[in-house]
């Protein structure tokens, strides 16, 4: 599924179905892989303004 975030202030970024993208309780944790290496980042709640889910099994948004 495709992952977008918008941030306060207007920001956003987005992320393709190759990224696990996890909703926790500190915010969300976008894993991404490429060839031998990972990287991990996580976006906390408090900069988040929305976050928009779409593709073939899920279409969600949520607010915070």
């Amino acid at each position: 599924m495709k992952t977008e975030i918008w941030f306060v202030g207007g920001d956003s970024t987005s992320f393709d179905e190759t990224a696990d993208v996890k909703m926790t309780p500190l915010g969300v944790e976008v894993l991404e892989r490429e060839d031998q290496e990972q990287i991990r980042v996580l976006f906390p709640w408090a900069r988040i303004e929305k976050v928009t889910q779409r593709g073939a099994n899920v279409a969600a948004i949520y607010t915070y």
